[in-house]
């Protein structure tokens, strides 16, 4: 279908949604509509325009030169009135057609009120289509302000995430801060312990004896005490040594009499050394004998049968 008939079709939807034009044009116009959306949405707009007259608030002002072709036919039909019902034949059989000269006037004054409406309608359009562009505008803003709200939730999960690892190394500098310091506090207390040991052996009233080695005893093991008369303190010395097996420690003892008293561990270290210094219980004085036995872990109530070092004092 071409525009021009497209056109033609336009200019008679008018007078079709108003009822106006003859059985054909209306047949016409209506098969033309219902195959072609753009005519349909035009007469479709003109029946939403004729539904909305009863509530129209107002005289609309048509054209100009509607108003003169209006004026025009009124006049014509006002020099060629309808002629009285009293002069026309009583007994005629034939009824004179009846003039649809109101018809044109009325449809004037209609198109030039559809015409009015139809402005009102473009009018409110165009603000339609203004508020949809400030609407789509507005939204366009939305998902900016969206992307944007995203990306810095992105950017805060990170700093979140490097906040936390910020803590948790704060956490380790912390753990080995205090590490550091237990070491420094044990080496502090280890070289004033040494300065101790040191100046207990180096007494003059200090005595030193050494262990007696058994056959249990490696060849090269050795061991020596030092103690002093009234005095607590037993330092050893012990070398060449190996450490103890799985489940076992070497045990110091001091007897007197019949009694064996369990002084403590002897730890010795990969090099086969050991420094033991311990307080007991009374003077060494009062103590028969020193040994040191290889023990089971949990027994400490009697010494074993392996003795490594012995000593009578």
């Amino acid at each position: 279908m071409t525009l021009s008939t497209c056109d033609e079709i336009i200019e008679l939807i008018p007078a079709f949604v108003l009822g106006a034009l003859d059985a054909d044009e209306a047949a016409r116009v209506a098969t033309h509509v219902a195959a072609c959306p753009r005519c349909r949405a035009e007469a479709e707009s003109f029946r939403d325009v004729v539904g909305l007259l009863p509530y129209a608030a107002g005289a609309l002002e048509p054209p100009p030169h509607v108003k003169r072709q209006l004026f025009a036919r009124i006049a014509a039909v006002s020099e060629n009135p309808v002629a009285p019902a009293a002069q026309r034949p009583q007994r005629s059989t034939v009824r004179p057609p009846v003039s649809g000269g109101w018809v044109v006037p009325a449809l004037t004054l209609m198109l030039a009120l559809i015409i009015g409406f139809g402005a009102a309608m473009l009018e409110a359009r165009g603000r339609a289509d203004q508020l949809a562009a400030e609407l789509a505008a507005n939204r366009q803003t939305l998902r900016s302000m969206e992307a944007q709200i995203a990306e810095l939730r992105q950017t805060a999960q990170a700093v979140e995430a490097q906040l936390i690892a910020a803590q948790r190394e704060l956490e380790e500098t912390r753990t080995q801060l205090v590490a550091s310091q237990r070491e420094l506090q044990e080496m502090q207390a280890s070289g004033g312990k040494d300065e101790q040991l040191v100046s207990f052996i180096a007494a003059p009233q200090t005595v030193s004896r050494p262990l007696g080695t058994t056959e249990r005893a490696p060849e090269q093991a050795s061991a020596r005490m030092f103690m002093q008369p009234g005095h607590n303190r037993l330092v050893l010395l012990i070398y060449g040594l190996k450490s103890a097996e799985p489940g076992k420690v070497y045990r110091l003892w001091l007897a007197k009499g019949d009694q064996a008293i369990a002084i403590g561990t002897v730890t010795v270290g990969p090099d086969g050394v050991a420094e033991f210094v311990v307080d007991a219980p009374e003077p060494m004085d009062a103590y028969d004998q020193v040994m040191i036995t290889l023990d089971e872990v949990d027994t400490a109530a009697r010494p074993s049968e392996e003795v490594i070092f012995e000593a009578n004092l």
